[in-house]
């Protein structure tokens, strides 16, 4: 599958956002709540950005391959095995730092396995479990009817829809942010039928939504910060993916530094909060201003996710495609080699 340059640098954007947004709101009483709270408003749209992303990815490489069992092990491969080590860190760290407000809850499979929200000790790991409902469904769609998946996918965002309009109790699968997955797979598809074109209007009105968005919600208050971050923080990043892919297809290129933040975008969301966390808990010992505390956090973090990457990251997800391309390789020979015996007519 073709990798979008465009759309790895947008990761990069989101998980600095992100990462940003924690370090700066990591401790209302160094920036003054009010900073705290709208900075990470803002930011956290991120998260946003990361959802419509995973759409356009997971629904693009879903049509390319259709085949379920290859697509759930390349996800497991590529969320556990950092997931599950940085998880062992921060319950190891949880008995003498407060990773969350909240009292500290067992260690159940929900959280070890990310299905489940909120996470205590991963604050950011919520929206794992966004992401493993929504690769749920497309695995579900492709073990039934792969030659389907868009109009599948599409049939089953507009129960959610129904859902929220009626307000029936689905889980993750009535949660208005599921939508933004769905934004991301209707930019797949409009690319995969070549209908994606680039229009100037859709970044600064992408940029528009975000300003919107975090008004509505910061400054107005609004009763429900998760749905209204939908039509605002969502079809934002909807228009900046749809701009960037359409950008790229016309030969636009983006910056590799953004690109290579891209690439350890997924350790440095996993392993940010809880190095920003250690900072913060500590910061008799590092003896460091305000302003010094949150650079350092960020420095730090992505320190440790290059090296997550290279070590662990970037190995696996080598294996996991080798091992998917050997399995279709394989599956392809014993249905060319197949022989086929007619029936006996005396």
């Amino acid at each position: 599958m073709r990798v979008f340059a465009g759309v790895e640098a947008m990761r990069g954007v989101a998980a600095l956002s992100v990462v940003c947004g924690h370090a700066v709101s990591a401790r209302p009483d160094m920036v003054g709540p009010g900073v705290a709270e709208g900075v990470l408003t803002l930011l956290a749209s991120g998260v946003d950005i990361f959802f419509v992303i995973s759409g356009f990815i997971i629904a693009t490489t879903a049509a390319a391959h259709r085949d379920a069992l290859s697509f759930i092990f390349r996800r497991a491969v590529r969320i556990y095995p950092v997931y599950w080590l940085v998880l062992l860190a921060a319950f190891a760290s949880s008995s003498w730092i407060d990773l969350s407000p909240e009292k500290r809850p067992p260690l159940d499979l929900g959280l070890i396995f990310a299905w489940t929200y909120p996470n205590w000790y991963l604050g950011p790991a919520w929206s794992i479990a966004f992401e493993l409902h929504f690769y749920a469904a497309v695995a579900a769609i492709l073990a039934i009817a792969p030659n389907r998946l868009f109009e599948l996918l599409f049939a089953g965002l507009g129960m959610v829809v129904i859902a929220l309009v009626f307000r029936l109790q689905l889980g993750i699968y009535s949660h208005p942010l599921v939508l933004e997955f769905g934004a991301g797979a209707g930019i797949a598809y409009l690319h995969r039928n070549g209908r994606l074109l680039f229009s100037r209007h859709a970044l600064a009105t992408s940029a528009g939504l975000f300003a919107v968005g975090w008004y509505w919600i910061f400054v107005s208050g609004s009763a429900d910060p998760q749905f209204a971050r939908v039509p605002t923080y969502g079809l934002a990043a909807g228009l900046l993916i749809h701009a960037v892919v359409s950008a790229e297809i016309e030969g636009r290129s983006f910056s590799p530094i953004l690109q290579w933040f891209g690439k350890i975008s997924y350790s440095l969301y996993i392993v940010h909060y809880l190095v920003i966390k250690w900072m913060i808990n500590f910061t008799e010992v590092w003896l460091l201003s305000t302003a010094a505390t949150i650079v350092a956090g960020i420095l730090l973090s992505i320190g440790l996710a290059w090296v997550l990457h290279i070590i662990i990251e970037a190995p696996l997800i080598r294996w996991g495609r080798g091992w998917s391309t050997d399995q279709q390789t394989s599956d392809a020979q014993r249905r060319e080699g197949a022989v086929h015996i007619p029936a006996r007519v005396d």
